[in-house]
């Protein structure tokens, strides 16, 4: 199991490097390896949960993304599930990630707190990575207006702290680096001192 993951992360690896891809000299070290830590921290806090299936899950949730960013879900579905069948996982765990990322993609329209516990896993650790290091600072401002950069930011913040992440440890682990998160795009304490 360990070799099929490997070869899948270096498969995803090159995927999310290729240079016409805009994230490519971060997505990998400023996102996917934080989502991939702090995902396996939680694992050590949720037993019953799927190390290999959540692993596996990290390294699959984007991975359309750098082929066809407007049709990132089709893309993750089709190539990132060939991708897996090439490093010789077979069907029914296959299967099961798609599942659990399935989950993961309904964050806007079901309460992530009802998903399986890989999905919980991983949509909390996802979300939480946008609030460490360069994430919201790299992934925004496209030439929009800056108040539009700054609305697109804010909901993003927001749908990050309160659709995707639902495990508690990472509420109150990133309670701090929301607030913030939040004075990025102006939204202030009543005090600073």
């Amino acid at each position: 199991m360990e070799e099929k993951i490997e070869k899948f992360k270096e498969i995803a690896i090159r995927n999310f490097s290729k240079e016409d891809f805009v994230y490519h000299e971060w997505i990998v070290k400023y996102h996917i390896e934080i989502v991939e830590k702090i995902a396996l921290e939680l694992c050590d806090i949720y037993k019953e949960a799927d190390r290999n299936i959540v692993r596996v899950l990290v390294w699959f949730h984007d991975f359309g993304k750098p082929l066809d960013e407007n049709n990132e879900r089709t893309m993750t579905l089709k190539e990132g599930t060939k991708a897996l069948l090439n490093c010789g996982f077979d069907q029914e765990f296959i299967d099961k990630v798609v599942y659990l990322w399935e989950f993961m993609e309904k964050k806007n329209e079901i309460d992530l707190h009802t998903a399986p516990i890989e999905t919980k896993i991983v949509s909390s650790a996802d979300g939480a990575s946008h609030f460490v290091g360069v994430f919201y600072a790299t992934y925004f401002g496209d030439g929009d207006s800056f108040d539009a950069t700054q609305k697109e930011l804010a909901d993003k913040i927001k749908k990050d702290w309160e659709r995707k992440i639902v495990l508690p440890e990472v509420k109150k682990s990133f309670e701090d680096r929301y607030k913030k998160a939040q004075e990025i795009v102006g939204i202030f304490p009543e005090r600073f001192i």
